[in-house]
């Protein structure tokens, strides 16, 4: 869903989707983050429609009932007329499962899912590798691609090619060394290539 660093404040917050579903990532004023569905209990309004941005509380747009960050309802307008039977406590924010690995914010609705530890398995590793062993990242910026496609995906990827198709490579006299790959049960691959300099650069 998220990466620590894109929420590093309390009151920060993300939108993102699972699937077709929008969901917000939160920084609560408790120090915790939380996935909740993007969408008010009330009526199913969609609450944030902006990327990114910071807040102590969330507004819906359409009834104005209000959320803490920690997803709590604190007011309703008109409540005062409602049923008996209405409570706040309630009407919170739906909380989706979710956990941290070295600052990546992983969530799903399946309350069935293994534990985050089992659903990495071996790629674990590589993704400490990647992180720097302690996830403790800045986010600079965004540069998003949107591809037109189904499915399918071509998973071949090695470190042979890299050298060969890639002009950075030649330009900076990298080839492909030895390494290693890895693929979960869960379709996860992991590939640790290492770089080497050219023996004898040519342009």
């Amino acid at each position: 869903m998220a990466h620590r660093g894109e929420v590093p404040e309390r009151g920060d917050f993300k939108s993102a989707r699972i699937g077709e579903a929008r969901v917000l990532v939160v920084h609560g004023d408790d120090g915790e983050i939380r996935v909740f569905v993007n969408s008010c209990p009330h009526r199913g309004t969609e609450l944030v429609t902006c990327a990114r941005g910071n807040a102590g509380e969330i507004e819906c747009p359409y009834h104005r009932w209000l959320f803490d960050n920690r997803g709590n309802l604190m007011n309703a307008p008109g409540s005062d007329h409602f049923p008996e039977s209405f409570r706040k406590e309630d009407f919170g924010l739906r909380s989706l499962r979710s956990a941290e690995f070295l600052g990546l914010i992983f969530s799903t609705f399946d309350a069935a899912a293994p534990t985050l530890d089992s659903y990495l398995g071996d790629v674990r590793p590589y993704l400490e590798t990647a992180l720097h062993k302690d996830g403790r990242l800045n986010l600079l910026g965004y540069q998003k691609v949107v591809f037109a496609s189904n499915w399918k995906e071509y998973n071949d990827q090695e470190g042979y090619h890299a050298p060969l198709l890639h002009r950075a490579f030649r330009l900076l006299g990298w080839q492909g060394g030895q390494g290693t790959r890895c693929v979960t049960e869960y379709g996860h691959m992991a590939v640790d290539a290492e770089l080497q300099r050219m023996a004898n650069i040519g342009f």
